[in-house]
């Protein structure tokens, strides 16, 4: 096959996988739930990309209930979305906590008067540091004199620095949705004509990054299991879709488990005797935060598998199969690594 015959391929396969998605999607959901009685619980709604959820489906007249952290950013939304939502709630709870989930479940289907149609996860946190930096492996270093000093020169300094991080971002990424998943399920079986679960993913859910090698993995992690899930109850009527974007403007950076000090705070940074780091990549052409959204929600009415926002991130998949090489030196270009 000639040379330009592939670069044709790779120019078109994009295109054709838009409109193969555009033209394959179902018959819209809200005609199954109106609108205005959709019952919708949005995890990690304290800013972000779950704030914007949350105040569509608020202008939409749905019953909403916001779970975070941060109760005091929850209630603030929730004076914001009273006077235009159907209702609207605020739960508190930290997800990664295997009773605060059972609560959250509760109250959430109490606030809803016992059923629920749309539980959407979209908390999570990210790496940004390089993996042998973030362990404590010096790369560039060589034993000049050759004489030997032990073996403690040849151990990471920080293993359970890195393997601490490596655990809380697949708590955060990858156990919790599972977790409340695993909660919400029976309610969504049970409560609703069209149940949906829409998990927030990520592009690193599908393509590997250098300094992001943690936040890939856990984003692989939930990426494998909700695929499989969503064969597994697609029989029972429920939907489960994937939301992979891009780079999205919002403050996700600040939740980094390896955060340098050139990220962090301005009074954080003083108290640190850490020099500055610079974050590989760029938030250049990032998506905001209510475009995202907007996508998610789309992806819920039209009961989309997988929903890659922006669109042209196909390429890139397309890309992975017909010239993988080409886009591992994307990513490297991108993150500052060739």
């Amino acid at each position: 096959m000639s040379t330009a015959v592939i670069l044709g391929a790779a120019i078109a396969l994009p295109f054709l996988i838009k409109w193969y998605i555009t033209g394959s999607k179902g018959p819209a959901r809200t005609t199954q739930i109106p609108q205005s009685q959709e019952r919708i619980v949005v995890i990690g709604a304290s800013s972000g990309i779950g704030s914007e959820l949350a105040r569509i489906y608020a202008h939409r007249k749905a019953h909403v209930v916001l779970v975070a952290r941060r109760m005091e950013l929850l209630q603030q939304l929730v004076q914001e979305l009273r006077p235009v939502a159907g209702s609207v709630h605020a739960v508190q709870g930290d997800v990664t906590l295997p009773e605060d989930v059972r609560r959250i479940t509760i109250e959430s289907l109490k606030a809803l008067e016992g059923g629920i149609d749309t539980l959407i996860i979209c908390a999570g946190i990210i790496s940004v540091l390089p993996f042998a930096e973030l362990a404590g492996i010096d790369l560039s270093t060589t034993d000049a004199d050759g004489e030997s000093k032990g073996y403690d020169d040849l151990v990471p300094t920080n293993a359970q620095e890195a393997l601490d991080a490596a655990t809380k971002i697949m708590n955060v990424n990858y156990h919790a949705p599972l977790n409340l998943t695993t909660h919400f399920l029976p309610a969504l079986k049970r409560t609703s004509v069209a149940g949906n679960i829409i998990v927030v993913s990520s592009m690193a859910g599908k393509i590997g990054a250098p300094t992001r090698s943690i936040y890939c993995a856990s984003k692989h992690a939930a990426q494998g299991f909700f695929e499989s899930l969503g064969m597994e109850v697609e029989k029972l009527g429920i939907h489960v879709g994937i939301v992979s974007p891009g780079t999205v403007a919002t403050d996700l950076r600040q939740s980094a488990v390896d955060l340098p000090t050139s990220e962090m705070s301005s009074a954080t940074a003083s108290a640190s005797s850490e020099p500055p780091k610079k974050i590989a990549g760029t938030k250049k052409g990032a998506m905001t935060a209510r475009a995202c959204a907007e996508g998610i929600i789309q992806c819920s009415d039209t009961r989309q598998h997988e929903a890659i926002m922006p669109w042209f991130y196909h390429a890139s998949l397309a890309l992975q199969i017909i010239s993988p090489g080409l886009v591992r030196w994307l990513a490297k270009k991108k993150y500052g690594y060739l």
